[in-house]
């Protein structure tokens, strides 16, 4: 399959590189990315799928574009990128189907969807039991978030998206006004005709021939669909719009994507991981210029961490982001206790409980003078809590499984929770938690298999640590290990 793609974002250098070498053609390319890899920047040609990251997520890149050029480009990535977390979305943008209304429920008026019960929006009539062809105009990206539906079929191609209305709107990313006027003049046959038109950022410098062109097949094609799905039976998907695919991206997926950048480009080590966090002071921009350009990269590395060790050395307090799959994050302050001196940045982190009660996972009483102490590393795919009581005595160990912890130098940290807990009580050996939730993961195929062979090592690992280990009688300050 032929495919072109737009790349944009903090790591378009690298996946740009990684696409082009797949035999993948790249489109509206920047000028310092067509300069790096000596390719045409392609103004102009529509793109099959869109590589992107997101502002509010910049640990994440989106694809969207059409079903099978998302499923080839997917192949590709997954298949070169490692580590990464996969959610894939119950239904892409206008997926389209004939549904019936259920009807009120509170004040959303509801309609059921191939997924289950859905809200139905742009709807003339809210009527128990009417049967109407509808389009999904949501991403589901997790199971907490409720199906969009619209009465309003759309049809997608290159250039626009075709539905019925008579409006004409343009995707923000369209600015010349010549070619803004240009799009209206071709539009006012079809609005006219009772089409509305929403011009895609494809359009702003294609050719205009070739944008007629499409104009004319796709609303010969929305009419064929709207007759097709009217025929249809009940929920039978009969059109599938844009796809989409998310990847989250570990610490593992970041160096990596630094050794393919640093092949075009000087490139810092952690140079995707800084940019993830959206870092932007001058101390930094000096470090990733003397570093990429005086010495080599064994070195850089090591520099690099002995830079934040001594940073961290001097926070006082760290903030973690314990992200959950679902997109919730929580966030826990600490006082750092210790930064060891080691190959990697790592720190502990000591809590003084303040409250009796019991302890999550562990079911056992938490007394007012217990110590908890948090030990993580950087690259770990777990992070170890364990419990004392104000005279040392060791209580219990908890271990949750997660992606590569991510420690900034400026006592920032953080993971995603890959939902498997492994818990010690006292002598009484170890057990894993319930593990619904992981399979969960599993199945709905978000941890991969590459991810899932190192969880198992670390697992193995880890168990062989903790569960074996002897704890003698001593001061919480003197019990951990890094």
């Amino acid at each position: 399959m032929f495919l072109r793609v737009r790349v944009r974002g903090i790591y378009s250098t690298a996946i740009s590189k990684i696409l082009n070498e797949n035999g993948v053609e790249l489109v509206d390319v920047t000028p310092s990315i067509a300069s790096r890899l000596k390719i045409s920047e392609n103004r102009g040609v529509p793109a099959d799928v869109t590589v992107k990251t997101e502002n509010d997520n910049l640990s994440q890149i989106m694809l969207i574009g059409f079903p099978e050029a998302i499923n080839k480009v997917s192949e590709i990535l997954e298949t070169s990128i490692p580590d990464m977390l996969v959610f894939k979305p119950l239904t892409g943008l206008y997926t389209t189907f004939k549904t019936r209304v259920v009807g009120y429920e509170g004040r959303e008026c509801i309609a059921l969807s191939p997924w289950g019960k859905a809200v139905l929006v742009d709807y003339k009539e809210c009527t128990q039991d009417r049967e109407i062809p509808v389009t999904t105009i949501k991403l589901i990206t997790n199971k907490d978030s409720k199906i969009v539906l619209s009465e309003n079929v759309r049809i997608v191609g290159k250039y626009a998206i075709i539905g019925r209305g008579s409006n004409v709107t343009f995707s923000h990313f369209i600015r010349n006004r010549r070619r803004i006027s240009e799009l209206i003049d071709i539009s006012a046959k079809y609005v006219r005709e009772g089409y509305s038109i929403r011009w895609r950022s494809n359009s702003d410098e294609a050719n205009l021939l070739d944008i007629m062109s499409e104009l004319e097949e796709l609303t010969r094609k929305y009419d064929e669909l709207v007759k097709k799905v009217q025929k249809a039976p009940l929920l039978e998907v009969v059109y599938e719009g844009e796809s989409a695919r998310f990847y989250e991206l570990t610490y593992n997926s970041k160096v990596f994507l630094d050794n393919v950048r640093k092949e075009v480009c000087p490139t810092i080590f952690l140079h995707h991981f800084f940019k993830s966090f959206d870092v932007r002071d001058s101390n930094l921009v000096g470090l990733l210029d003397v570093l990429s350009a005086k010495v080599s990269k064994d070195e850089e590395d090591k520099l690099v961490f002995k830079w934040f060790l001594s940073e961290l050395k001097e926070r006082k307090e760290a903030v973690v982001e314990h992200k959950k799959t679902s997109g919730k994050v929580i966030f826990m302050k600490g006082v750092i206790s210790c930064v060891p001196e080691s190959r990697v940045p790592a720190l502990v982190l000591k809590r003084t409980i303040k409250t009796q009660g019991i302890y999550d996972g562990l079911n056992i009483p938490k007394e007012v003078g217990d110590i908890a102490l948090t030990t993580m590393r950087m690259g770990d795919w777990h992070i170890k809590h364990e419990y004392f009581s104000k005279e040392g005595k060791f209580k219990g160990a908890y271990i949750s499984f997660n992606t590569p912890t991510e420690i900034l130098y400026t006592g920032r940290i953080r993971y995603l929770d890959l939902e498997v807990d492994l818990v010690r009580v006292g002598d009484l050996g170890c057990k894993l938690t319930d593990t619904k939730a992981f399979h969960e993961l599993l199945a709905e195929g978000i941890i991969t298999q590459d991810v899932l062979e190192k969880l198992i090592t670390e697992f193995d690992k880890t168990f062989q640590e903790v569960c074996s280990k002897t704890f003698a009688p001593s001061t919480p300050h003197e019990t951990h290990e890094v």
